[in-house]
């Protein structure tokens, strides 16, 4: 336990440090400093980056504990796939009119929370991880086939607009949008926190968790919802950004050696805001030379992890 909070001290005073280089290269960048670049500009975007790694990295921890599977995460099983489908129906206007009166944000959390219980009811049916990976795989493409259909039949400005958004972006906060993501990630975490007790129980199994008093199936239920409201909120507000949510859970338990989610959610939570704001920062660095999107510098860092702890597990 001593070890578990030396590396959150260390990691949250990381994250403050990064944070204050993040605004000290954005104002570099821009040559000018002013109460409203700072309110407008900075500030949106150093939070996008925070909420947007604490977000993904606790939403990729709690689909871990329910699939009972360190490989499980919002990207690698369609979460994100789900959210950016409903996302591409409201932006085309492919979809039903009752879908296209929704904002951006609901159709995400909706297209989000169906992916995840269908994921969830396929990982009941098969026993391999090879399987439910693949699975995953399949329905990723299956969304960006039918994306591909509806980009063929939509105005060229709605297709820019989609493009756009899915190549990832932590620029496209307002500072208008900053406190409802906010407000929506720090109800991922409170509800996380809130549910330590029944997330520890279903570590040692279902039948065990039972045998405690604890309601697995609502605890999947909220653990679903939650998944849903974090990647959901962040894919419509980011776009889909990968191996965040996959890296950086397993990472924490590698380095706390626990199975004690209070510590794993504040470490995942802090490491995975770190993670996103160094991306960023390196972003900002290396804008004089090239544009990069937030998916590439994410997949370079979190790809290569994500291979190692396949071939450690086999």
């Amino acid at each position: 336990m001593k070890a578990a909070k030396n590396y959150l001290l260390i990691s949250l005073i990381s994250l403050i440090i990064l944070a204050s280089l993040h605004l000290l290269v954005f104002q570099r960048q821009d040559h000018m400093s002013s109460a409203l670049l700072f309110w407008e500009f900075q500030v949106p975007r150093l939070l996008s980056a925070i909420l947007a790694g604490a977000g993904l990295s606790l939403s990729g921890l709690l689909m871990q504990n329910i699939f009972q599977n360190p490989m499980a995460g919002p990207y690698v099983l369609g979460v994100n796939s789900g959210a950016s489908l409903f996302i591409a129906l409201v932006i085309l206007g492919g979809g039903p009119i009752l879908l296209s009166q929704l904002s951006l944000v609901s159709a995400a959390m909706l297209g989000a929370f169906l992916a995840a219980g269908l994921m969830f009811y396929i990982s009941t049916k098969v026993s391999s991880l090879q399987s439910l990976l693949v699975i995953g795989l399949m329905f990723a493409s299956f969304t960006g086939a039918i994306e591909s259909v509806l980009q063929t039949l939509a105005a060229p400005e709605q297709v820019k607009q989609l493009f756009i958004w899915n190549m990832g972006s932590l620029q496209q906060l307002s500072a208008a949008q900053a406190p409802w993501l906010s407000t929506l990630v720090c109800v991922g975490i409170l509800g996380s926190l809130l549910m330590v007790k029944a997330l520890n129980a279903l570590v040692i199994g279902e039948f065990q968790a039972k045998q405690l008093g604890i309601q697995v199936q609502w605890v999947r239920f909220f653990v679903l919802l939650l998944t849903a409201l974090l990647a959901g909120s962040i894919t419509a507000y980011c776009g889909p950004i990968a191996f965040v949510g996959l890296a950086v859970p397993n990472l924490a338990r590698a380095l706390l050696k626990t199975q004690d989610h209070l510590p794993l959610i504040l470490f995942s939570v802090i490491v995975g805001a770190l993670f996103l704001v160094v991306v960023d920062v390196l972003i900002l660095l290396l804008d004089p030379w090239m544009s990069l999107p937030v998916n590439v510098l994410t997949a370079v860092l979190g790809a290569p992890y994500v291979a190692y702890l396949m071939l450690k597990r086999q």
